[in-house]
This record gives C-alpha cells, structure tokens and sequence, in this order.
C-alpha cells in the first residue's frame, strides 16, 4: 500500500485546504478526520505517527489533544478521487488527462499502459525503459538479452557472447596465425591443423630421427633437403647398419632396385638356418596383387630348390615376419607374419623341383599404397631359425630418394 498523499499534478493548481494532509503536506490518501480539531490526514500518515510513539498514544499533531480519535471521511474521500490530474509523464509528452479514481478509469490504470511510464527490464538486466521502447531494449539493448555469437552461432545472453570468456574460446573466431610471416587468419579450430601445413612453421628436419638436428620453416625443407643429401644420405646408411645387425648373424640384405616400375620382383633365394636350411625366396608386387590389385604392395613367400632339400623333412612348417621399416623414426614399422602350418595346402609347403619354385603364399595386402604417401625403394633382410624349429624376419626399408609410382 502506497504511503502518504497523492502527488500528483492537478489540473486545479488551487485546492481547498480540506483536501491537503496536514502530516504530509499532500492531497490526503484514504482521508480520515480527528474527532478533535476536524482536520484532515491520510490513514497511512496517522498509523505512521501511532507506531513512531509505541508504546504511548500520540497527541493529535495539530491541536495537542491527547488520546484523540479519527474516522475515515466519505465525503472528502469522494471529492479528492474526483479531481483531475494530469499524466505523471507529462514533461516526456504524454497528454493523458483523467480523474483520480482508483477503481474506474483512474490515472493508476491509465499508468499501466501508459507509453512514457518506466518500467524494469522484463530480462531483469537492471535497466528502466519506458514502455514504448522496451521492446527495442530487449531485442538491441539489453545485457542479458538471447543472441547468436557471430562466429559459431552459440545462443547465450550478449553480456557472455561478447565476452573474453567466450571469445578466448570461440572455436569459430579467426585468430592471427602464430607463425612469423604468415599473415593468415584462421578459425581457432583449424589453427592446429593449419600449423601442420603452413609455410612458415619452424619444423624439424624430415631426417631428425637419424641425427639431423637442424630446424627450418617448413617451405626451406626442400631445399634443405637438397643442399643436405649427402649428409642424409650418410645418416640413413648408418641407420640401416644399425637396424641390419639387429636382425642377427644369418641377417641378408636384398634391394628392389626401380620399385615403381615392375610388375613383380623376386629376391635371390636365401636359407632359413645355419645347418640343415630350407632355402626360400620372397616375392613383392609393387601394385599388388588378389585382393590387394592396385591398391596395396603384395608380399609372398616361397621355397625354391636348396641344396639339403634331400635330408630335410617335407612338407615344410614354419613361419615368416615381413616388416616395412620407417627410415625416419624408429617406429610405425609396418609387419606382418606368413604362416606354414597343416592347415595350409601342401603345394605351398611341397618341395620344389630343381630350377622351380612352389606357389607363393603370404598376404594380398600388406601395406597401402596411401601409406606409401612417402618417396621408397625397399631393402628386404630376412633371418631364420627352425619352427617348431623355424621362425623368420624378412624387412622392407622405405627410402625417400626413389619415386613411389602406384
């Protein structure tokens, strides 16, 4: 309930004085009158006065009466809700005019749909609007108003979206990439994979894995790379000895020479023992073949006529391990093991005539050609021992200075 008289301004600028409140100066609320001096005062000024004096009774504030009494005044009452007003937003331009009245068409209601009357934010950002442009407060202005970020269309309240807090990790926002030289801007999400790629990112060499600890930006490489080839070269072939002895003593080295340009290639025969040895050879489809036809590089084994086939037991059992070596780091080796077990036909395991070899039995797709992205020519060592007596390593080493052709 409101407290105190009605300040509001009357179109009659002289009101007689039985209308004014003589605790709060203003045209009385809810009249009532003293049963002591008559005057008049607003209910809520006298309650006010009996609470402030507690636990005495006040004396009437004009003629000192003591224990005095009051009575709402009817009379009065109807003429002061009669008075006209004018609008309280009539400085702001409203023209509104009407009576007092507050249960007809009274300036209270006229207040609740008035255009200029301030009202709060309906988003409780804290602001007053008048009414007429609250709609254009919520939809442009308001702090806490629901909008779309720019950038990655998240939907929050504007005060968050255009905020560091978001914007620090927006993942759609174009940042400036970190690298010197490069101008480019990229959306924070593809800033990694951007880094991958972009010219001017300081990288290691391709051949840091072998020793060459030299940095570059990322478009020196290739010339790096030239100006660099027998130092490379020098590195890998130390590498290679390195890997080479750690295939053990029976460790043969075979080399594909012109890789991408045959249609098959078969090693010299190798033995998969000191003593008592099966002698083997490898087959390689650079384009594959089966399964793996224009797809894959190809591997299988086979055994060719040896010079102990005599002594040796038939059918042959054993087991074989190909591995595709990464001449730039040691791992991500590519490996994969052919098995001669009684579940293979024997004309896999058969002994082979004199000038011949048995069918080839291995894998139609031991490696990708998407894989093979890399420059390679391949060097396959092989080292045997009896499975149950004989278990076999055969390797393939990728080199970068021969072109892959698929």
């Amino acid at each position: 309930m409101a407290e105190g008289g009605y300040d509001y301004s009357f179109v009659d600028k002289h009101l007689p004085d039985e209308f004014i409140c003589a605790l709060c100066t203003l045209v009385a609320r809810d009249p009532h009158q003293t049963d002591c001096c008559h005057n008049i005062f607003c209910d809520t000024c006298l309650k006010k006065l009996r609470r402030s004096t507690r636990p005495s009774k006040p004396n009437c504030p004009l003629c000192s009466q003591k224990k005095f009494a009051s009575f709402k005044d009817g009379i009065v009452n109807r003429k002061i809700i009669g008075l006209e007003v004018y609008c309280s937003n009539r400085e702001e331009g409203c023209d509104w005019q009407g009576t007092i009245n507050e249960t007809g068409t009274s300036i209270g209601i006229h207040l609740n749909n008035c255009p200029y009357q301030l009202v709060p934010c309906t988003d409780e950002c804290g602001e007053e609007i008048r009414r007429s442009a609250l709609e254009t407060h919520l939809a442009d202005d308001c702090t806490k108003r629901l909008v779309n970020c720019k950038y990655c269309n998240r939907i929050g309240r504007y005060q968050l979206i255009t905020s560091s807090n978001h914007l620090d990790e927006c993942p759609d926002l174009p940042v400036q990439c970190n690298n010197e030289g490069c101008n480019e801007k990229i959306l924070r999400r593809s800033l990694a994979s951007h880094n991958e790629t972009c010219p001017k990112a300081t990288v290691p060499c391709e051949y840091n894995t072998l020793g060459c600890n030299k940095k570059i930006k990322r478009q020196e490489q290739e010339r790096h790379n030239e100006m660099s080839i027998l130092t490379h070269q020098h590195l890998t072939k130390n590498q290679l000895e390195e890997r080479i002895k750690s295939f053990g003593r029976n460790s043969e080295v075979f080399k594909v020479s012109q890789f991408g340009n045959i249609e098959t290639w078969q090693s010299p025969g190798f033995y998969t023992s000191p003593l008592f040895k099966y002698k083997m050879s490898l087959l390689v489809f650079p384009n594959g073949k089966g399964a793996g036809k224009g797809t894959h590089v190809s591997c299988f084994l086979c055994l060719v006529a040896g010079e102990y086939d005599d002594i040796l037991e038939w059918p042959f059992q054993g087991e074989g391990t190909v591995e595709l070596l990464n001449r730039l780091e040691d791992k991500n080796h590519k490996k994969c093991t052919i098995s001669f077990d009684d579940t293979l036909p024997e004309k896999y395991r058969q002994r082979a005539k004199k000038g011949t070899s048995t069918n080839g039995y291995g894998i139609d797709t031991f490696v990708s050609h998407k894989e093979l992205k890399y420059n390679a020519i391949a060097n396959l060592s092989s080292s045997w021992i009896n499975y149950p007596t004989y278990s076999s390593f055969i390797s393939i080493v990728k080199e970068s200075y021969m072109q892959w052709s698929p």
